[in-house]
């Protein structure tokens, strides 16, 4: 069946691969979205059983077979080049099965040719050919199913059979696809109309009841696999979650407003051409207008009448509506889901050049108009994978280089919390994104995970770095997730007379730093008004922070700072604020070298005062035993053993030997 599509014009089909391959090759971008990096990632770090993903089940290990073979035979890269180069491949395949589907179709090269091009130079189709991402290979799918919908002959058992392992082999590559079912519904219709008189009503379902069949088993099989087998669900709510996990985030989809149909307009546009698509729709439109109303009618038209009853427009149309409707409610601004459309949009195209005599003007300069477009998108994919002007790039090479791999970085959103691990080897990275995806939404306990990540971090002695957007969410942000910028700002409160910015350059977004362990020791010491500032307290009740770190010493209470580096020569005494409210008196510093162990032999002891004031106590450490070289660890034991009573800690600071005593 497709080899004999093969056979014909399959010169010009192979020169249509080896053009648009030769094209995209050199394109491979190096700049990679949020779903690339994921996939890549995925594909490094993961073994196959944990690659399914429910709305692109077999895109996954499809990548993993990828980088196995491509290890096999010497490559010893990571896993973007390998994906890269099969989506390049099936990209070029696409375009090229397209013209075979399109010059059967309509019995002519010449209008087949345009089209093909126009598909294959789309902004979308040529950069997710270069990216890595599901749509391209499922694309190709969905060329082998128009081919097999558009054949001129009957259909059969064979055919049908052969249709519903083309969806089902999109479908597997993105769920979505099966949406393909509305068009095909309408080939099924037209050919139990055609048939009446012939095979009769029951071979018309026997063979379509094989496509469905076909489809059936193709996608449920690999699904209840990784379902019951490899996940191991065993209930139906389990796997219903599972497989509606991203349409129940809230994030897609919504109300048509006038936002959305800007958005859509600017999707459709971006997935021609970037920029200036809706300029190039201008012109095809132009040039269909040409072809059917510029010129009389003439044998020749009677001709392309003939030819265009070959083309069977209704599952075309119901395919781009389908297709439409469901995208421009679900995220209408998104390129990579209007490839599927490119190819009914632009066998429609072919169809209104039908009527134009072969190889005349309306074909030249549809074919002109195809080489423009190819170099408007060139100029645009060129320099949207570079990765020396990539804003993002350039936010995570200027985080890296005021960062450390143990300080916790917070992002807005997702792409940084892949760039920066992937390009940048920083791992610690949490996105405002994640943190609400983790939590189900809910903001408290969004910010309770923010918390802690960021206390994790305080109590190792690293640094934190905030992205202002993070800070600052922006209002699309706070929408999508339902807050509001005064909860952000409660959940930062504790850090806000911290930050540091770090002054990055224009056009780089501002970040901001809360300072390590060590440098808050050495810039002013810990004031606990809003936050502990990564010191824990052991043996203690009833802790909570107003005006002070307030608690309840029990037995051998412990203060314990986080993980510092201080020169002990630098350091001359501790001075330490705390109100007492028990009748104990004793008190007692404890102190670790470079093995981090606190013993009694590196400790000071010290007498509180007879109040229950707040005082200040300077420990002088000059003659300390064991102060010397690097000190990582301090601990403050309040009293030896609390009586109920509450005592409140106020502040810690270093004197300084380069500083003049107080």
């Amino acid at each position: 069946m497709a080899l004999a599509l093969l056979r014909n014009n399959r010169l010009i089909a192979a020169a249509i691969f080896v053009g648009l391959l030769s094209l995209y090759l050199p394109t491979l971008t190096q700049v990679h979205t949020f779903d690339a990096l994921s996939y890549i990632t995925s594909v490094e770090r993961k073994p196959w059983t944990e690659l399914f993903h429910p709305h692109h089940l077999a895109y996954g290990p499809f990548g993993s077979l990828a980088l196995t073979l491509s290890r096999a035979l010497g490559y010893d890269g990571g896993a973007a080049l390998p994906m890269q180069l099969v989506n390049a491949a099936a990209g070029a395949l696409g375009a090229a099965l397209f013209y075979l589907a399109v010059r059967n179709a309509t019995g002519r090269d010449d209008v087949a040719l345009p089209a093909a091009l126009l598909s294959g130079v789309a902004y979308a189709w040529w950069y997710y050919a270069v990216e890595v991402e599901v749509y391209t290979v499922a694309a190709l799918f969905l060329v082998l199913c128009l081919m097999l919908m558009l054949r001129r002959t009957p259909w059969t058992a064979r055919r049908c059979l052969a249709l519903g392992i083309a969806q089902g082999g999109a479908v597997l590559f993105h769920q979505t696809n099966v949406l393909l079912c509305a068009p095909i519904a309408f080939s099924a219709l037209a050919d139990m109309r055609a048939s009446r008189t012939t095979d009769g009503a029951r071979a018309v379902v026997g063979r379509w009841s094989g496509y469905a069949v076909a489809l059936a088993l193709v996608v449920a099989a690999p699904y209840l696999y990784v379902m019951l087998v490899v996940s191991n669900f065993r209930t139906f709510d389990e796997m219903l979650a599972w497989l509606t996990e991203y349409a129940r985030t809230g994030w897609w989809g919504g109300p048509l407003t006038s936002d959305t149909l800007a958005r859509l307009g600017a999707g459709l546009g971006d997935a021609l051409a970037q920029p200036g698509g809706d300029r190039f729709y201008l012109a095809l439109g132009g040039i269909a207008a040409w072809v059917w109303v510029g010129r009389k009618r003439s044998p020749a038209d009677d001709q392309g009448a003939a030819l265009k009853q070959r083309v069977a427009l209704a599952p075309l149309i119901v395919w781009l509506a389908t297709y439409g409707a469901f995208f421009a409610w679900w995220e209408p601004d998104n390129i990579e889901f209007w490839i599927a459309s490119l190819p009914p949009a632009c066998l429609l195209f072919a169809v209104a050049l039908m009527r134009a005599r072969p190889w005349s003007a309306p074909v030249w300069a549809s074919l002109a108009l195809v080489g423009v477009l190819a170099w408007v998108n060139y100029d645009s994919i060129t320099r949207r994978g570079d990765p020396t002007t990539d804003l993002q790039r350039l936010i995570a090479r200027e985080v890296a280089a005021r960062s450390t791999s143990a300080d916790m970085l917070i992002v807005p959103d997702g792409l940084q919390e892949l760039y920066l691990p992937y390009y940048e080897r920083r791992q610690n990275v949490l996105s405002l994104n994640q943190a609400l995806f983790d939590s189900g939404g809910s903001w408290d306990d969004a910010c309770a995970t923010i918390r802690s990540r960021i206390a994790v971090a305080q109590r190792a002695g690293a640094a934190v770095i905030i992205a202002d957007e993070a800070l600052h969410p922006p209002l699309r942000v706070l929408s999508r997730h339902g807050i509001t910028q005064a909860q952000v700002d409660a959940c930062f409160a504790p850090y806000h007379t911290m930050l540091k910015d770090l002054a990055f350059a224009e056009p780089l977004p501002a970040y901001w730093r809360l300072p390590s362990a060590t440098e808050l020791a050495l810039t002013g010491g810990w004031t606990f008004n809003q936050d502990t500032l990564g010191w824990q307290a052991f043996n203690v009740a009833g802790e909570h922070l107003n005006g002070g770190w307030h608690f309840q010493p029990g037995v051998d209470p412990a203060l314990v700072s986080p993980l510092l580096s201080l020169n002990a020569h630098e350091v001359i005494a501790i001075e330490i604020r705390m109100a007492n409210g028990t009748r104990a008196r004793d008190a007692q510093l404890f102190y670790a070298g470079a093995n981090g162990v606190l013993t009694e032999e590196h400790s000071v002891r010290w007498q509180l005062a007879d109040t229950a004031e707040a005082a200040t106590y300077t420990i002088d450490l000059r003659q300390a035993p064991g102060w010397n070289g690097i000190i990582t660890r301090l601990r403050i034991d309040p009293v030896g053993i609390g009586d109920g009573g509450e005592m409140r800690l106020e502040w810690v600071r270093l004197r300084l030997a380069t500083l003049p005593e107080r």
